[in-house]
């Protein structure tokens, strides 16, 4: 944007906020009138067509193979490749808090102006595997299995060792300062 197409930007953004109201209340009582409005149909709609249930439970049956729903399949997988007992808390707990965390700091780890991904390195070596490793721990989490249920004890010192030596490692790529 060169300087005479920021000051032609500047006098119509004048002109227009001369013309307008003010966001309070008008575009509040506006936005609050039609969120009223999507959470009625929404109420009126569960109390004309009510939910949808499935079959009655039945406690007595020994052919039932719980499944976790579809946005657990990820999780449901991974504690099925995570074969050492000591590292289940670590899978479960550790790294959606891991991923969590990394998320949220995206904004202040990855500060860079540019928005191509050839220039943009963190996002870019570390998007892609990372979206592709959850999709095929969700397809294949969501395939039926016939392996037997597993008793699991988890061992809280080697727990609290994976994560800290998962935080080593994630000092030693990104160092402080």
């Amino acid at each position: 944007m060169n300087q005479r197409e920021k000051e032609a930007y500047l006098r119509e953004y004048s002109v227009l906020k001369s013309q307008g109201k003010p966001f309070f209340p008008y575009a509040v009582a506006k936005d609050g009138l039609m969120g009223c409005l999507v959470i009625l149909i929404i109420i009126g709609l569960s109390i004309i067509f009510g939910a949808e249930l499935g079959p009655k439970a039945n406690a007595a049956t020994t052919t039932y193979t719980p499944r976790p729903e579809w946005y657990f399949f990820f999780l449901f997988e991974l504690l099925r490749v995570i074969k050492p007992p000591d590292f289940v808390g670590f899978a479960t707990i550790g790294v959606p808090t891991l991923a969590m965390i990394l998320l949220f700091l995206l904004p202040f780890y990855d500060r860079g102006p540019e928005r191509h991904p050839l220039r943009r390195p963190i996002a870019t070596t570390t998007g892609p595997p990372g979206a592709a490793s959850v999709t095929r721990c969700t397809t294949t989490g969501c395939a039926p299995t016939a392996a037997p249920p597993v008793s699991v004890t988890v061992n809280p010192k080697a727990t609290v060792a994976a994560i800290a030596s998962a935080f080593d490692i994630c000092e030693n790529i990104m160092p402080a300062g």
